[in-house]
């Protein structure tokens, strides 16, 4: 009798085992349902994207309007990568099945080191989830199962998108730095009351434009101290630079006592930028420093010829952003050369 009993304990022991697994893989379960219609075809519709894996780390990426995202709902997203998740999201194929000598293998992948994306629109439930694995051999595809309505597909497929190649999984990075909006800043060139440019310790002649009346600027030469009228035709492309600008990378490599001798140096550049509405903008670069013994044409250099930090008083004081000179060196012309930097509208 106590051997009988002993058994049946054991089988429910076994079975409620068997059960808490399924439940806690979500990978085994018996669902025949096979889902494999990956896409949604209206992405303005989704209003949220939630990223996770089972490290813990997450992203949560929210829709504020029709082209604006924040991030964690920290700070605004980069709209290249928003835009690069939805049109993967609109376009999305299954390429093919998984062969089922790779099943198992795909299945446990999937269940323990995928990126889940969870996409919603108008429900507190997502309208669909992603479970994005492994690139395939070729690497032309991705592994990936698809849950809806909280049911996992009965299998996992094979997708890619038509006319691209490449695997789908890079798309969908976890790190909030690399997700950040590389926005300086952002403002309407028509509301711009003035722009201030001094420059550090370069032969360049610093100025200040200021709008005083719609349509109407005078320029001040900062280091002369005299001040005169500017055409729109000089001054309107100028200010247009200000629209958007924007870094390239965050550097997160170079050494805490590094940045700090950079940034406590004397800026290349400082530049003000003052709104109608009293909102201020400041930018301030700096030399980004080389190797020891570098040359450009033969010279050997201190600085990179092509790179600059900055700070900006939208960022603050804890990244460190890096900006080609190609583009910033517009907003800090000579006021000799500003003229000729700019271009007459029609």
């Amino acid at each position: 009798m106590k051997n009988l009993i002993g058994l049946i304990i054991l089988v429910i022991v076994g079975v409620g085992a068997y059960f808490l697994l399924n439940k806690n893989n979500g990978f085994s379960s018996k669902n025949t349902e096979d889902y494999k219609d990956f896409s949604i075809e209206d992405t303005a519709a989704v209003s949220k994207i939630f990223l996770s894996k089972a490290n813990g780390e997450s992203i949560l990426l929210t829709r504020v309007n029709e082209s604006d995202w924040t991030v964690n709902n920290k700070f605004g997203a980069r709209k290249d990568g928003i835009d690069l998740i939805l049109k993967t999201l609109s376009d999305i194929k299954v390429s093919g099945v998984v062969a089922q000598d790779q099943m198992e293998h795909t299945i446990k992948s999937l269940a323990t080191r995928s990126i889940k994306v969870e996409f919603y629109t108008d429900s507190n439930k997502p309208e669909k989830t992603w479970y994005i694995g492994d690139p395939t051999v070729s690497r032309l595809g991705t592994y990936m199962l698809l849950e809806k309505d909280g049911k996992k597909s009965s299998k996992p497929y094979i997708t890619h998108l038509i006319m691209e190649r490449g695997y789908l999984g890079t798309r969908f990075f976890m790190d909030p730095t690399l997700w950040k909006d590389r926005v300086v800043m952002k403002c309407n060139p028509k509301e711009i009351k003035s722009v201030e440019v001094i420059h550090g310790y370069d032969t360049a002649v610093s100025f200040k434009i200021e709008q005083y009346a719609l349509g109407k600027f005078k320029v001040t030469n900062l280091n002369a101290n005299n001040t005169a009228e500017l055409s729109p035709q000089v001054a309107v492309p100028y200010l247009k630079e200000f629209a958007a600008v924007y870094y390239e990378y965050i550097d997160q490599k170079t050494k805490t006592d590094v940045i700090d001798s950079i940034y406590s140096a004397l800026p290349r550049h400082k530049v003000k930028v003052r709104m109608n509405d009293g909102k201020e903008y400041l930018i301030k670069s700096y030399n980004m420093p080389v190797k020891e013994g570098s040359t450009l044409g033969g010279k050997e250099i201190d600085y990179h010829p092509e790179r600059m930090y900055i700070f900006t008083s939208h960022l603050g004081s804890d990244v460190n952003p890096v900006v080609q000179n190609l583009t910033f060196d517009k907003l800090v012309p000579s006021l000799s050369d500003l003229a000729s930097l700019t271009t007459v509208e029609k």
